[in-house]
């Protein structure tokens, strides 16, 4: 679902599916699943808190572990991070590979 210039104050949202373009998030609790594909085009978040649920908390969960363990495994993390960082999407670059 597309919604464009609209302004949400105190509620939960979810991300999953939706293309927001020129929204206000304001004092909301903000949710991403990962089932599918969400759109964030000029919107601002003030005093919104965050949740991952679902695939998203499983990947937060294993990128985590991941880090824990130590080793190559984290310098994958680290890669992750500084795509994140830089704005390179998956697919755009060679994944970090794992010494």
């Amino acid at each position: 679902m597309r919604v464009v210039r609209y302004t949400f104050e105190q509620q939960d949202v979810v991300l999953d599916f939706h293309h927001f373009e020129g929204c206000t998030f304001r004092r909301c609790r903000v949710h991403y699943f990962g089932y599918g594909p969400v759109m964030l085009v000029d919107c601002a978040f003030e005093a919104c808190s965050w949740g991952f649920d679902g695939p998203a908390a499983a990947a937060v969960r294993f990128m985590t572990d991941l880090y824990q363990m130590g080793g190559g495994a984290r310098e994958l993390i680290e890669q992750t991070f500084e795509n994140i960082r830089s704005g390179v999407h998956p697919g755009q670059n060679s994944p970090p590979t794992v010494n």
